[in-house]
């Protein structure tokens, strides 16, 4: 689906990028995150909130962290200051 060159002027590059294999995971966690955009979870309390399964929910932060849409430290996760609701 074609977009205005006005979206491509403005939108940020990562978010003009083709859906990822297993971004239906990757887009529970951002939506768990930017909705908790006050908190920051362990994977374990991602997974328990999301229903992704636990291997899936590293792999999916890791992606989105790649993307600058979600970011960490020491064991907690929460969405980036850059990143808005899908």
């Amino acid at each position: 689906m074609p977009i205005s060159i006005d979206q491509f002027e403005k939108t940020p590059e990562q978010r003009l990028r083709p859906p990822a294999a297993g971004s239906e995971n990757a887009d529970r966690v951002l939506a768990f995150l930017t909705e908790r955009r006050a908190e920051a979870f362990t994977p374990a309390e991602i997974c328990e909130g999301t229903g992704v399964p636990r291997g899936s929910v590293g792999v999916s932060l890791a992606r989105l962290e790649d993307r600058g849409l979600v970011r960490h430290r020491g064991a907690y996760w929460t969405v980036s200051p850059e990143a808005t609701a899908r």
